[in-house]
């Protein structure tokens, strides 16, 4: 299993072609609240609308040069009285987990939360059975903070799902010196 360096950016509506592919895997849907035939249309107008809400990718260059998506993932922050608040989402293309991919987009996504929005609370939803998101989610700072039981249903099967959340102090205040009145 070979790992290619990754590279995270914002994603584009040119990506909805690759990011609708991704959505659409078995291994994908599985693991996450997307349902089977998710149409590109439903991607592109959502990457296409001026939105809070901020999408990244993470690409990499495999070993014919091919540039490829292996992840994709989102910060949605809260509006009012929430604005404190921002839901992760995250996907990994599924010939592509466990390489450390999804680790990389996180660290992104947590980056943007802490040191440019302020976000003192992050919140995501993930299947109960999904044992290798739950591990990472809890390596950066998430904890269960409930389980919704017979909450999703998959295969025509009902599963619960985990409420986790990750709290940080608000940020500090620095203060800046000047050198003199103006």
């Amino acid at each position: 299993m070979t790992t290619f360096p990754i590279e995270i950016r914002a994603a584009e509506p040119a990506d909805a072609h690759a990011l609708t592919a991704m959505t659409n895997l078995p291994g994908v849907r599985h693991g996450t609240l997307q349902l089977p035939y998710v149409p590109q249309a439903r991607l592109e107008r959502r990457l296409a609308t001026e939105t809070d809400d901020h999408f990244l990718v993470g690409e990499i260059e495999d070993a014919d040069g091919v540039r490829r998506i292996v992840a994709h993932g989102g910060l949605l922050p809260r509006k009012r009285r929430r604005a404190h608040v921002g839901e992760v989402v995250l996907i990994v293309h599924d010939d592509h987990v466990g390489r450390g991919y999804g680790t990389s987009l996180l660290r992104a996504l947590l980056d943007l939360a802490d040191n440019w929005l302020g976000l003192r609370r992050l919140e995501l939803e993930v299947n109960a059975d999904n044992r290798a998101a739950i591990r990472l989610y809890e390596r950066h700072g998430f904890e269960v903070e409930g389980t919704k039981r017979g909450d999703v249903l998959r295969a025509g099967v009902l599963i619960d799902s985990h409420v986790m959340g990750r709290l940080r102090d608000t940020p500090r205040r620095d203060k800046i010196r000047t050198g003199g009145s103006i």
